[in-house]
């Protein structure tokens, strides 16, 4: 978080809602996963202006795996539209591992071991 009096820019990380039917590219059991929506902001007082850096990912509820997809489809789900994933759409983030074991940093999008304080990627802080 950086602030400037009482402006602010921050990162922030948002459960989106739980999908079913999600073809994972590790597990291949498509049994759903969870849409995660990482994006910075600018704020003042606290209150959000605007957002930039938007990003959607998909965990896999089967194994864990995390995988970014494109930012029409997961504005679309959103939004409430009925939109299916498919197997192309899911891009992995770090091939081979989970999301249980990794924080997502807001800043970059790259996954990060959890028990990292600052990203390795871009140095932005993941935790307080």
């Amino acid at each position: 978080m950086f602030f400037i009096g009482v402006f602010g820019i921050q990162n922030k990380q948002k459960e989106i809602k739980d999908l079913n039917d999600v073809p994972c590219r590790n597990c291949d059991k498509g049994s759903g996963g969870k849409l995660i929506k990482t994006f910075n902001f600018f704020h003042f007082f606290f209150i959000p202006i605007f957002k930039w850096n938007e990003k959607y990912y998909v965990i896999c509820s089967g194994c864990g795996s995390l995988y970014e997809i494109p930012q029409e489809k997961g504005k679309g789900i959103e939004r409430g539209d009925n939109i299916d994933i498919s197997y192309w759409d899911l891009r992995p983030v770090e091939t081979g591992h989970t999301y249980s074991a990794h924080n997502i940093c807001g800043h970059c999008g790259k996954a990060v071991e959890a028990d990292y304080e600052y990203c390795p990627y871009c140095g932005t802080k993941i935790r307080s």
